[in-house]
């Protein structure tokens, strides 16, 4: 699955008390009116990333995992995970220049 999310950081100390930034990914979650009857909150997957890119545009970070654990991810949030869903269109999260800004933070 292709799932749209981003790598973030935690800043935190190591065992000797050194800083380390701790990197983990963040799921991306949409309110969806199909998102049944938790939160209305849904992770999206995609079959392809094509698919991916048609509904949430060239610029959304995305990583591949398997529906599983990112079921188990996202339920712990009251949220479901959507296959394929539809999106209305142009309504993009994520813009080129959103990456660049993104990048220049997490350096």
């Amino acid at each position: 699955m292709f799932v749209p999310a981003h790598p973030r950081y935690a800043d935190a100390a190591d065992a000797d008390g050194h800083p380390v930034r701790v990197p983990f990914i963040a799921y991306e979650l949409f309110d969806h009116p199909t998102a049944g009857m938790g939160t209305g909150t849904a992770a999206f997957a995609f079959t392809t990333r094509d698919r991916l890119v048609a509904a949430l545009g060239e610029a959304q970070p995305w990583v591949a995992t398997s529906i599983g654990p990112l079921a188990e991810a996202v339920g712990a949030y009251d949220a479901t995970v959507l296959l394929d869903p539809r999106v209305a269109p142009g309504r993009h999260n994520w813009q080129p220049d959103d990456l660049a800004a993104y990048a220049r933070e997490v350096r």
